[in-house]
């Protein structure tokens, strides 16, 4: 047993095993196609007796009392620290053996690579020729692709990151059939009984019926948000794209140019567009909605008609232990270390 309170009693796996000593923590899902974390304290000196390193770690929320059959976390031990009192795990989401120092490296040239392949073809056949060739590590049942359909033509390069490979290639991929909404694609992972699941999802549209409901008197027990000024300016190959007449002033951003100019207008359009659509900065702390996926558009029934409507789940961070907390972050997508390296 792990909690004291016997209305959030999480439970423990590793390598198969229940760890049946106290332990607490946190879980981060940072959204943005970035890696899931677990960070786990187990109250148990022996553990410094087994090489954790890479061994598969479940975490049961059990957070409604009863007891769940799917994780809330599934993924693989990446380092480990012992102290004289404990044991600290941090362990990442099974997409993490497609990306980093330890993770997949692809070689595409003229002669082998991905031409004609989606990215969700190129996925299926790299997971299973490369990674699930001994067990099923990255789960393909929910596996689809794009669309419009995210081609991987014209991939070339020597030890390719393949995660960050297939990421690029997404992010240039819109469905702009609303051209006043249009929606852009990230990768996540869904639990399954057995295995986790690589899945390529789309952004909804803010129009979508909210499929949860959030007020002081349902849910929230706190919220803060940040109003921001959203990008209205894209300067390139010598012109210039202004979303409105920007009465809130100038605010710049930068996109990949391309050799033709009408391709690029309609870049720099997109990524205005995408930019506008994300104006609030929207911290809950809730009492439910501990399992909601990301990219779920919540419907916020609050007082403050800036801040009341719909929106759209970016991020959330658990922490459990003797208690149990959730914070919601909605509409502004995480920043990533990789925006600030040149």
């Amino acid at each position: 047993m792990t909690q004291e309170n016997s209305y959030n009693r999480h439970t423990l796996y590793i390598d198969g095993e229940e760890i049946l000593s106290s332990s607490s923590g946190t879980i981060t899902f940072t959204g943005n196609n970035q890696i899931n974390t677990l960070n786990v304290t187990i109250n148990n000196v022996d553990l410094q007796n087994y090489n954790l390193f890479n061994k598969k770690i479940e975490l049961y929320l059990n957070e409604s009392g009863s007891e769940d059959n799917v994780p809330i976390f599934r993924g693989l031990v990446k380092s480990f620290t012992n102290t004289s009192k404990d044991t600290k795990i941090v362990a990442t989401d099974v997409r993490s053996v497609l990306t980093g120092n330890e993770g997949l490296k692809i070689n595409l040239d003229d002669i082998n690579n991905a031409d004609g392949k989606t990215v969700g073809q190129f996925l299926y056949d790299t997971i299973n020729d490369d990674i699930n060739y001994d067990e099923t590590i990255i789960g393909l049942d929910m596996l689809n692709d794009a669309n419009p359909v995210a081609l991987m033509n014209g991939q070339r390069g020597t030890n390719m990151d393949c995660y960050n490979t297939i990421i690029d290639v997404l992010s240039k991929t819109i469905d702009d059939t609303d051209l006043l909404s249009p929606l852009s694609f990230f990768v996540d992972v869904y639990e399954g009984v057995n295995n986790t699941n690589i899945v390529i999802v789309k952004d909804k549209s803010l129009d979508t019926i909210p499929s949860h409901s959030f007020s002081y008197n349902d849910g929230i027990s706190s919220l803060t948000y940040k109003r921001r000024n959203p990008a209205n300016t894209v300067y390139y190959k010598g012109r210039t794209f202004k979303y409105s007449n920007r009465p809130t002033g100038q605010n710049t951003i930068q996109i990949t140019e391309t050799e033709d100019v009408g391709e690029t207008t309609n870049l720099a359009r997109t990524e205005l567009l995408l930019n506008q659509l994300q104006t609030d900065d929207i911290s809950l702390v809730v009492t439910k909605g501990f399992y909601i996926t990301l990219g779920t558009i919540l419907h916020l029934d609050v007082p403050d008609d800036l801040v009341s409507g719909n929106h759209r789940l970016q991020s959330k961070k658990i922490s459990f232990g003797n208690n149990i907390s959730c914070t919601l972050v909605l509409n502004r997508k995480p920043v990533k270390i990789s925006d600030y390296l040149s």
